[in-house]
């Protein structure tokens, strides 16, 4: 092996970006306050030294050959660092964590012998070994003959291994931790080093008060404008008085009073209070992401706004090394992140590398989460457990911003008393059922659902579309949103009715869930189908929202299918919907100002009768390769339907399928593909195969063009509806139209 031939990447020497590695880590230490052991600098300096194999210099010359260079170079840190979670971190940080049983199974059976000495050997006539060895302690001869001595492998085998977790009541918290975060800076820096290279130069947080107080000056002025800016400033004026250290705080204000504007306020003091590494604003929705991500971007100087749809804008320009860096691995680079609850749920618990690199992020921030009863009740223990000991552990403050507050961790109110409107907005009224359809239909219509502004929500899409027909049969012309809209119709009819609701113009709104939070939506008369409590609190917020004198009033009923079965149960967990009914029956009718002791007991109440998920325990016990998501992952029978509005969709795809050249630039050419995806996203819409295939088979003889059917499989789950299926199998009003509904839509 020739001097300065060995190289990590092509065109980089190995030493280099090893040695560089190593300076982006103590980077990232030194900004957001971690810690960094003599190990873990041992670990990251030699997370790639199994390169140096010429098995591996021949692949990257040639692109031929294999040779799998972290295991040898988890063993050599073993070796040195004599420290089981280093080795782990190096063996796996190109792909994913393991479960502790695992990694002991498998550093038990290592082949230590061929594949640990047949590296060291090679190292021998590596000239940069010699100054790599320099860099860790060790002269190049100890650290070379260390590692072949059998007994002194077998020594730190039991030592490092062996006794590893001895104990049921040993507790793998801390572990757990310490890996996650380790793991995290090494995956970041690697990645960085290779792909842009230089310092990462992070941006401190910059507060502007006056800015703030210039913001809300200027907004237009609404009903209550007056008693929502009191509300403000009592929330603020008490937080600089119980912001005393980092930890876990909560934000309860009824749905309408200003949380957001009054949320970023409160985060900004805890950060100065705190010298903040930023603030992470946290929300269940991508569409309440790109909402406050323009609001954020008003009061903030550098703000990154983070979704899967979310892409990078530069004016026309080509973007740099690092903001493809950053675009493409979803990186929290900016001082000021607003993302998704789905997207902090990975990078705390998925075991994937790529999904762990913003964990070190958590570190000394603020992060405001907006709504968080969005997660499952099963999971709230547990992810209150994970807050905990962040805070305690990396001083992340935490804020639980909501109207109705789960039970998930005991935190410090930063409301100084219980806040209600000057006069309760609206009354709820539980309709026993069960009822059909047409039977809601006909009640909402002897309540004035012809002449008011009305908001229907059900539970599932197919019914949302039947109740649409009613509504449509009873001389309304309502509108409609579900996710069998695409993004770009949704963000259509929202400002349409926010347009009318201005100009104030009688609408009626149909709509599944998507409704519930975040929406600045007003209106008379709400019906609501059975769901869960703190959902149903949720849409009821949208009834007078800006409290009008006459009481908005809020129904609630239990909606069957042609066969007998609600609706709901196919949407909600039944635990959940049995505390629900039994508030209900306690309370057929109470108003606004009951809410909050509502909520309260229903929450007791189901944190009492369900079962806790293994989230808390599998930390606890070392299943750190299992990830329990936070919903329920696609099913692989579902596709995602594509609209092609305007006949590209053909040549976006085209890009989506072409091969990666891997001697090309590999990150540029899946960033593009992802851009593609992310366009074609706003255009799509996720439906059942088994309703994609039912229409394929009943649209066989429609034909347009050269032969081609009006919706197709495009392959790996993507099917493209086209031509007339715009308007049968897709239509703007209402989205996807499942065939089965199809004729009845078609004679309205």
């Amino acid at each position: 092996m020739s001097a300065g031939s060995v190289e990590s990447h092509p065109g980089k020497p190995l030493e280099k970006h090893l040695l560089c590695t190593l300076d982006l880590v103590k980077e990232i230490v030194a900004t957001f306050a971690l810690p960094l052991s003599r190990a873990d600098e041992q670990a990251i300096l030699l997370h790639d030294i199994g390169k140096a194999h010429p098995a591996f210099q021949k692949r990257l010359r040639t692109g031929q050959g294999k040779f799998g260079h972290a295991e040898p170079s988890a063993a050599l840190v073993l070796n040195q660092a004599r420290d089981l979670l280093c080795a782990e971190a190096v063996r796996r940080h190109h792909s994913q964590l393991q479960n502790v049983g695992e990694f002991i199974k498998f550093w038990g059976e290592w082949e230590y012998e061929e594949r640990g000495r047949d590296v060291i050997r090679k190292l021998r006539w590596w000239p940069g070994a010699e100054k790599i060895a320099t860099v860790i302690g060790a002269s190049i001869s100890s650290w070379l003959e260390l590692f072949p001595a059998e007994p002194e492998w077998e020594d730190i085998l039991y030592n490092c291994v062996d006794n590893y977790g001895i104990g049921k009541d040993k507790s793998l918290v801390e572990d757990w931790l310490r890996l996650r975060i380790l793991y995290s800076i090494l995956v970041t820096a690697d990645r960085y080093e290779a792909a842009v290279g230089g310092k990462i130069n992070y941006q401190q947080l910059s507060i502007d008060e006056a800015r703030v107080e210039n913001f809300i000056a200027g907004l237009p002025e609404r009903p209550l404008s007056g008693w929502r800016e009191k509300v403000r400033k009592q929330v603020v004026s008490h937080s600089c008085l119980v912001l005393d250290k980092p930890g876990i705080y909560t934000l309860t204000l009824p749905t309408g009073a200003g949380k957001t504007i009054t949320g970023l306020q409160v985060a900004m003091e805890a950060a100065r209070r705190f010298n903040a590494s930023g603030i992470i604003y946290v929300l269940p929705f991508v569409s309440l992401v790109e909402q406050n991500a323009g609001i954020a971007a008003q009061l903030f100087d550098r703000v990154r706004e983070d979704h899967h749809l979310a892409y990078m804008h530069n004016d026309g320009e080509e973007l740099s090394l690092r903001e493809r860096f950053i675009e493409f691995f979803r990186y929290w680079q900016e001082p000021v992140v607003v993302t998704t609850l789905a997207k902090l749920w990975e990078v705390l618990y998925s075991p994937r590398a790529n999904d762990t690199m913003s964990f070190h992020r958590l570190s000394r921030a603020v992060v405001i989460l907006d709504e968080p009863q969005a997660i499952p009740a099963n999971c709230w223990e547990g992810f209150g457990k994970t807050l905990e000991l962040l805070s305690s552990r990396l001083g992340t403050t935490f804020i639980l911003m909501t109207a109705t507050q789960p039970e998930i961790a005991t935190g410090t109110e930063l409301v100084p008393e219980p806040v209600s409107f000057p006069e309760a907005r609206h009354e709820l009224h539980w309709m026993k059922g069960p009822v059909t359809i047409p039977d809601a239909a006909g009640f909402l219509e002897s309540q004035g659902v012809l002449v008011k502004d009305s908001l229907i929500v059900l539970n599932t899409r197919q019914s949302a579309i039947l109740m649409w027909i009613e509504m449509k049969k009873r001389g309304l012309k309502p509108y409609f949103l579900s996710r069998w809209v695409t993004p770009v119709d949704r963000t259509r009819t929202m400002e349409e009715l926010t347009a009318k609701e201005k100009l104030r113009e009688k609408r009626c709104l149909v709509a599944t869930q998507v409704i519930e939070a975040g929406i600045d939506l007003d209106f008379d008369l709400v019906f609501r189908d059975l769901g869960p409590m703190d959902s149903i609190i949720q849409v009821a917020g949208r009834c007078n929202r800006n409290c009008r004198p006459q009481k908005g009033q809020v129904f609630i009923t239990e909606i069957v299918d042609d066969n007998g079965r609600s609706l709901a149960t196919y949407v909600y967990d039944g635990v959940l919907l049995n505390q629900t009914r039994l508030i209900l029956e306690k309370n057929h009718d109470f108003d606004e100002a009951a809410c909050r002791d509502i909520v309260k007991e229903y929450y007791q109440n189901v944190q009492e009768a369900i079962s806790n998920s293994d989230l808390w325990t599998n930390i606890l016990e070392g299943k750190w390769g299992d990830y329990l998501p936070l919903f329920e992952e696609s099913s692989p029978d579902e596709g995602l339907l594509i609209v092609d509005y305007n006949g590209t969709v053909a040549d976006d795809l085209a890009v989506l399928q072409k091969p990666v050249n891997e001697a090309g630039d590999k990150m540029e050419a899946l960033r593009q593909k992802r851009e593609v995806f992310r366009k074609l996203s706003l255009q799509a819409v996720p439906v059942p195969v088994k309703l994609l295939e039912e229409w394929f088979q009943r649209s066989g003889s429609m034909i347009i063009g050269a032969g081609e059917n009006i919706i197709y499989s495009a392959g790996s789950g993507l099917w493209v509806v086209q031509g007339e299926g715009i308007g049968r199998v897709y239509r703007r009003d209402v989205g996807f139209v499942p065939a089965a509904v199809a004729d009845l839509l078609e004679a309205e």
